[in-house]
């Protein structure tokens, strides 16, 4: 937010961010979820106690043209409609989900951008 606060208006073209989730991902338990952060030891964080809230995609929109916003479905309560959703399908054998969602702000669907 301190960042962002230092941009004019549309100082950017594009953000591609990943936000928050608020579901507690934060290096504590996840490395419990996949075959492969098993082998790996991650030392806790504090990022991902809370959620990002509404003041945070304001000035994000703020201070950037067009946006993609990766785990926008746990926003969508603060997103407008988008017929631009991106879908990333993992391809993996993962106990965690098979994909994630990122919410565009182009006033198009993916098929039109091939």
């Amino acid at each position: 937010m301190e960042l962002m606060g230092r941009y004019p208006d549309n100082f950017f073209d594009l953000a591609i961010v990943d936000p928050e989730y608020g579901i507690g991902e934060d290096g504590k338990k996840n490395h419990s979820r996949s075959k492969i952060a098993k082998a790996k030891q991650y030392a806790p964080k504090k990022w991902d106690q809370k959620p990002s809230e509404t003041k945070y995609f304001i000035e994000l929109k703020r201070v950037s043209k067009n946006q993609i916003i990766w785990g926008a479905n746990h926003f969508t309560q603060y997103l407008p409609s988008s017929m631009g959703w991106i879908f990333w399908d993992k391809g993996q054998d993962l106990s965690m989900s098979d994909g994630e969602l990122a919410f565009t702000s182009f006033k198009t669907n993916a098929s039109d951008s091939c």
